[in-house]
């Protein structure tokens, strides 16, 4: 038996095909061992409903099922590529997606999270199972988990397990195109990052990386003078290993590790949890 895990993000739909009866989250050379199948591809890529229904085969090809037992999504883009994903998705014969959303509180797999959020379903779905998929990483210490993709947030957890909150600001590639867009004369620049920039490109680079450096330093002092620091710091996104490059040894940052597809990770988490409690309340 096989689950479908979809992350439809603003830039990327991301997709594993994994199997709801491992005992934790696959890493390393044992994913691919266990992972069946999983790709990315841009959201708006005009071939997205032939390599869902290509997963969906490949599920079929492995346990002998019509399709993956359940389909899971987080969707953070907008409204009628979620409605395509939904249909390419029930064309292969799978579906109906089960579009996950924050909560007030998650327990399940010896992983305990409250929503300090005002409103917690207001949350997006992306950075609640980013945070799942991070406590259930780094179950003891207190965190602040970074998404850096499209935008970039960075999200503060106690050691209880309390989500304290966080912030929400542009990642690095809109940052760089927002500027060639709202100037008359700066390209959109493909320089690298210089102590000091003595040509254009690279004074964008730079500038947009330090802008970015700057508020997670700054955040990070924050959630550590908050939760008494032993700050266990995780990255993940597309940007991640571009700014864990700058981050390690800075900003009093002793403990960071790239954790890429921290989102799926909570998804799987999330889904284990629903398919435990349907069971319970089953006849």
């Amino acid at each position: 038996m096989s689950w479908l895990l979809l992350d439809a993000g603003n830039s990327a739909l991301k997709w594993e095909l994994v199997s709801p009866d491992l005992e934790r989250w696959p890493d390393g050379l044992e994913a691919r061992a266990t992972l069946r199948w999983n790709g990315s591809l841009p959201i708006d890529a005009p071939h997205l409903a032939s390599e869902l229904a290509r997963a969906c085969a490949f599920s079929s090809a492995l346990s002998g099922l019509a399709a993956p037992a359940a389909v899971f999504g987080c969707a953070v883009t907008h409204e009628e590529r979620v409605a395509a994903i939904d249909a390419a998705i029930r064309a292969a014969g799978a579906g109906p997606v089960q579009w996950l959303r924050a909560a007030a509180t998650f327990e399940h797999d010896d992983i305990v999270l409250r929503n300090g959020y005002r409103d917690a379903q207001r949350l997006g779905p992306d950075r609640w199972l980013a945070l799942i998929g991070a406590r259930a990483r780094y179950p003891r210490p207190p965190l602040a988990v970074i998404n850096a993709g499209t935008a970039t947030t960075i999200d503060g957890v106690r050691a209880d397990g309390l989500f304290m909150g966080g912030v929400i600001a542009p990642g690095l590639e809109l940052m760089r195109s927002a500027l060639a867009q709202g100037t008359a004369r700066l390209p959109l620049a493909a320089g690298s990052y210089q102590s000091h920039p003595a040509d254009t490109d690279d004074a964008i680079r730079t500038g947009i990386l330090d802008a970015q450096l700057g508020l997670i330093e700054r955040r990070l002092r924050r959630i550590r003078e908050d939760t008494g620091g032993n700050l266990q710091v995780v990255l993940s996104g597309g940007n991640a290993a571009v700014l864990a490059e700058r981050l390690h040894g800075h900003g009093g940052i002793s403990r960071l590790a790239v954790e890429p597809d921290l989102v799926l990770r909570g998804m799987w988490h999330q889904a284990r949890a629903l398919a435990a409690a349907a069971l319970a309340a089953a006849p």
